[in-house]
């Protein structure tokens, strides 16, 4: 054993291993990069190419040698990182007890060898017509063979029956997802069999390119099939498994992170043929998500080696929506993110295929989110009318606030100024009033059940409600009501933003429907109802553009209560500190701005009689 990790030690190089999995920075003799091993912002992680050790000086404190790193990151015992190793370096380990094979070994193997029996079966010449339609998606035969592409047959067992010859058991097999286990077997099917049937095959390997899993596409339009299969979706994936988590699989990883680094980004795709064809297309940097939507380990895997992120994704309304949660976790990650603009409802497996050679060099000028966004408000509201400037200001205000640094976030009032034609303190003073859990204007969370008791609603919540359902009954008021539109609830916010988009002399229920998502128009249903009961319980008598100029009052009110609220509390810890340390000098000296958004004694005090004073005057209207 000794000899076979002294001969790994004599071949790798520390600092090529390391960079497989982290992105190294020169230091002197050095190398130094961000801890792998725990979140920080300044590198702390140090290599010694000399002495064939790292080191992290940070929060964890951790280091060792190439062996003690391959263990910790890839979670693996010792014997598994001197397999993976001893594969890097070209060892073969003569001397490894076969006692020491661990479930892990057997997983890997059974994976490899399904990779290669799904490839031989796409060799097969009745597969003609799934390679035929490989080759009209644009893919060419050394693209199919380097990722391995395959076919699953449309039978019930032909993968098992493979594997069970080759000596492997059911149930370990079963444990690797390929196959499924049925207890009722009165449909006369088998009781275990195989889980992909009738697709083409693209096996998912981890970061050192061992295949832990598949995906499979359905090919029913392609071969016609008489099998009746209970999971019949375009694509299925593996379940999760020891090897296969799809909360951290990147597909493409293993060989696109050698790219990622040396270009310093990565561009992140949907679908696993936007990855082949950009790959075939020279774009290497390149890898998609497995089955899932952005997670915070995909974005600590990929920090490792970079902090720039290119969203290439059909980019339409529900597409962006979707990739929202991702992108808001890659900026608190301290992403620099851009947004590959396609044409509308091309993905970048069909630009490749239409204009071959080109991704490569637009890629070059892929627009920085909040440009993105700045286009994407600004086309859809109309900034000379009144209410289309508030909206587009709230809207792009609460995206400002969200950034992490107070440069970027100056800058981009400064941009929004210029395009609104407002001042920059007016659009500070405006951003202000926005809540931070309340900034995601682009995907707004609306209530689940639509029709809620009021019990569990506040007061401002009641109101605002009113106030949408009369406006669908008055919709000349929208203008009016857009005044208050950075203090109302989420949801809300969107709905008027879409009572908005339309002229409001001519919105009508159909309008605001189309122009919401699918998730809130439950809610516009509600609201619509609402306003006819509200008008027909009222009687004949009853005005509602009057009672939309209440409500919005009312509103107002509200808002300025809350924020009383927050003041007072913030007030009475800076009193009770002060108390504390003998004087408010005292306090504020040892504690600095320690409240609500680090506002002194004194500011506090004077925001309480401003927003009192404000208050006061609604109350006179």
């Amino acid at each position: 054993m000794n000899d076979n990790v002294q001969q790994i030690k004599e071949r790798l190089n520390i600092v090529d291993v390391l960079s497989g999995y982290i992105r190294l920075i020169k230091a002197g003799v050095n190398y130094k990069a961000l801890c792998p091993f725990h979140n920080e912002k300044t590198p702390s992680f140090m290599v010694s190419p000399s002495r064939q050790s790292w080191h992290c000086f940070g929060g964890c404190g951790e280091g060792g040698d190439i062996f003690t790193f391959i263990e910790k990151i890839e979670g693996v015992e010792f014997v598994e990182a001197l397999k993976i190793l001893a594969e890097k370096a070209g060892v073969i380990l003569e001397h490894v007890d076969p006692k020491l094979r661990t479930e892990k070994d057997r997983m890997y193997e059974i994976c490899e060898k399904a990779a290669q029996f799904f490839t031989q079966k796409l060799g097969n010449p009745n597969a003609n017509v799934i390679s035929d339609y490989l080759h009209k998606r644009g893919l060419v035969d050394k693209t199919i063979d380097e990722w391995r592409l395959g076919y699953a047959p449309d039978s019930w067992d032909s993968l098992l029956s493979f594997l069970k010859a080759k000596g492997y058991k059911e149930p370990e097999i079963e444990k690797t997802g390929l196959i499924i286990q049925i207890q009722n077997t009165k449909y006369q099917i088998p009781r275990w069999h195989d889980r992909f049937r009738n697709r083409l095959m693209f096996p998912i390997f981890d970061a050192n390119g061992r295949v832990v899993a598949f995906s499979g596409r359905l090919m029913s339009e392609i071969i016609t099939s008489q099998t009746e299969r209970a999971d019949s979706g375009k694509y299925v994936n593996s379940p999760e498994t020891v090897l296969y988590s799809k909360s951290r699989a990147l597909y493409g990883l293993d060989r696109a992170k050698t790219e990622i680094r040396k270009n310093n980004k990565v561009v992140l795709v949907e679908g696993q043929m936007d990855i082949l064809l950009s790959f075939q297309d020279g774009v290497r940097n390149i890898v998609a998500t497995s089955g899932t939507a952005l997670t915070e380990d995909h974005l600590m895997i990929l920090k490792r080696l970079t902090e720039n992120l290119v969203l290439a994704f059909d980019m339409d309304d529900a597409g962006f929506k979707a990739t929202k949660r991702g992108i808001e976790m890659a900026q608190s990650n301290g992403f620099n993110i851009s947004v590959l603009e396609l044409e509308p409802g091309k993905d970048p497996a069909d630009f490749v295929k239409e204009r071959p050679g080109e991704l490569i060099k637009i890629l070059q000028n892929a627009r920085p989110i909040m440009s993105y966004y700045f286009n994407q408000v600004f086309q859809k509201f109309d900034i000379n009318k009144i209410d289309g400037k508030k909206i587009v200001a709230i809207t792009l205000l609460s995206e400002i606030k969200r950034l992490p640094s107070a440069i970027e976030r100056s800058g981009w009032i400064r941009e929004l100024s210029l395009k609104l034609g407002v001042s920059e303190r007016d659009l500070e003073e405006e951003m202000s009033k926005i809540e931070s859990q309340k900034t995601d204007n682009f995907q707004r969370l609306s209530a689940s059940n639509p029709h809620e008791s009021a019990l569990v609603k506040t007061r401002k919540e009641i109101l605002s409600e009113r106030l949408l359902a009369l406006l669908l009954k008055a919709p000349e008021s929208v203008k009016e009501a857009v005044k208050i539109a950075s203090v109302l609830p989420p949801s809300d916010f969107e709905i008027l933003s879409a009572f908005s988009v339309k002229s409001a002399d001519t919105t009508n229920f159909s309008d605001v429907r189309s122009a919401l998502r699918s998730d809130l128009r439950p809610r516009l249903d509600f609201l619509y109802l609402a306003g006819d009961f509200e008008v027909e319980k009222s009687g004949p008598d009853f005005n509602p553009t009057n009672e939309i100029k209440r409500l919005i009052n009312d509103i107002e009110k509200e808002h300025y209560k809350e924020m009383l609220g927050k003041i007072e509390i913030a007030i009475k810890k800076n009193e009770s500190l002060s108390t504390i340390s003998g004087s408010t000098e005292l306090a504020m000296k040892n504690n600095g701005r320690a409240f609500l958004d680090g506002k002194n004694l004194e500011t506090l005090t004077k925001e309480f009689q401003n927003i009192s004073n404000k208050l006061y005057q609604l109350n006179e209207k």
